[in-house]
């Protein structure tokens, strides 16, 4: 591959798609300048001082925070933000200890789930094991709120094993009961229903004091503090320290790795390739940021299997789709100056709710996946049902309320940057923008496409190139190509 594919795959897989911008810096600070970029992304300025807040707002006087409004914030981050990396590595993270707002109803502890799960996405796993589990959210939906000496609830203590660390096969039934026992006296508070006064106000005292409206809390009396016995090791084990012991589990290290590469390479990696990065997790002591890079630079990860063969999540077509056009400046744009006690502009409100209903109608409903083990990936996002509901995406802001959107003169300006003589180069500089490899005959099928809506020629009006541009659209979800990543 040349430097400029490799970084596209890059991109592809550890973020949401290529912009053509992203691939002219890209050359100028070579491989590993990408890599640095994409996995440290602490380091890059997001560029997207959007609060969640403000889609929370109705009117000046009322306020939603329900999970709706927060799930419009962060399809807007997914969109508009420079740390792509970071929104990718957290929807993994929303799979793996899936949460739903099915069972939790309640959006405020829907958003401080997600923020835990970003703040803690490329740090230590234990920490990130840690601080999902007493996030009231995970708490909630796993029936943690209320789990006692003498009663203990074996849900999350299942859960934990099966899905989160372990994997089935490596626990037995006696160590789900002694575990359940192990976080006896864990709870959370919500405080939300005890404030008086509106919607409106409850917010804007949180937002006043960065309070929270729910919290863990632990009851020291509910702990059964009699010694428990779990995987082979007798101790007095508290929710801490069984955390701790199975962060630690090679059975862990080698489910997890497992996982991510099945996210972000390919499905079933080979019996060596997963032995060998389990051994940099634990040299690392399962640091998330060590093992993507670990991921990056592994040669199986630039092998035939892997480049262009990864079924395309909805994000990862629909996001991707959306910053390739520029719809992340004119999202922006649209905001306007940021006030979070001012109602979202409705303009950029219409057009998250088109995105993530899309994306839910294609299989990825996010605060909403289909049950705790999250969703399936793989063949599962191009179900025939799905299939149909992708075919349908045309991205955002190709017409405005009025005329022309904002969209469509962004790739106007960009196709037009690429000189185009033909019809054959105009489709080129298509496919180019959106990153997807077309087959000579997919090529020809776009070219004769553009050459009937009058070639180059539609270069010349905004309003034609709209045209040009939807249906160019549409012949590209046609293609099997664009679906692969």
């Amino acid at each position: 591959m040349e430097l400029r594919e490799k970084i596209a795959h890059l991109y592809r897989r550890f973020g949401f798609g290529a912009r053509p911008e992203d691939l002219d810096r890209g050359e100028e600070i070579g491989l590993d300048g990408v890599m640095h970029r994409l996995l440290d992304y602490r380091s890059v300025d997001e560029n997207f001082e959007v609060d969640p807040h403000e889609f929370a707002w109705r009117t000046k006087s009322d306020a939603d925070p329900s999970a709706g409004s927060y799930r419009l914030w962060w399809a807007m981050r997914m969109v508009c933000g420079e740390r792509p990396a970071q929104e990718q590595l957290t929807l993994f993270w929303h799979g793996h200890f899936a949460v739903s707002d099915a069972k939790v109803e309640d959006g405020s502890m829907m958003l401080q789930y997600l923020n835990t799960l970003r703040s803690h996405a490329d740090g230590n796993f234990v920490d990130l094991l840690k601080a999902v589990s007493k996030d009231p959210a995970m708490m909630r939906y796993l029936d943690l709120q209320r789990s006692l000496v003498g009663s203990p609830n074996e849900n999350f203590a299942r859960e934990v094993m099966e899905l989160f660390t372990m994997g089935i096969g490596n626990y037995t039934e006696k160590d789900v009961k002694e575990a359940a026992r192990a976080f006896t006296g864990w709870s959370y508070v919500n405080m939300y229903y005890e404030f008086p006064g509106t919607n409106a106000k409850k917010l804007k005292e949180a937002m006043t004091y960065n309070r929270p409206f729910s919290a863990f809390a632990l009851m020291p009396a509910m702990h059964d503090r009699s010694p428990k016995t779990i995987l082979g090791k007798t101790d007095f084990f508290d929710g801490d320290m069984f955390l701790e012991h199975l962060a630690s589990s090679p059975a862990t290290a080698r489910h997890m790795c497992a996982k991510l590469w099945t996210y972000y390479a390919y499905p079933n990696p080979e019996p060596a390739l997963v032995e060998r990065l389990a051994d940099e997790w634990q040299k690392s002591n399962g640091n998330i940021k060590h093992m993507l890079f670990a991921i990056a630079r592994s040669p199986e990860f630039w092998s035939d299997r892997c480049v262009r063969k990864k079924i395309k999540s909805p994000a990862d077509l629909c996001v991707a789709i959306c910053r390739q056009m520029g719809a992340g400046k004119a999202l922006l744009d649209l905001r306007g100056p940021a006030n979070v006690e001012t109602p979202m502009s409705q303009q950029v409100l219409n057009n998250m709710y088109a995105l993530i209903d899309r994306m839910a109608r294609c299989g990825l409903s996010i605060f909403y996946p289909t049950d705790v083990s999250g969703w399936k990936g793989g063949d599962a996002w191009v179900s025939p049902a799905a299939m149909v509901e992708r075919y349908g995406f045309r991205g955002l802001l190709v017409y405005a309320q009025k005329g022309i959107g904002p969209c469509t003169k962004h790739t106007l300006e960009y196709v037009k940057s690429q000189s185009p003589a033909d019809s054959a180069s105009l489709a080129a500089a298509v496919t180019r923008l959106f990153d997807i490899d077309l087959p000579p005959e997919g090529q020809q099928v776009l070219t004769q496409l553009i050459d009937r809506h009058g070639g180059v020629k539609v270069l010349n009006k905004e309003n034609v190139w709209a045209y040009a541009l939807d249906r160019s659209l549409l012949t590209l979800m046609a293609a099997p190509e664009t679906h692969v990543c």
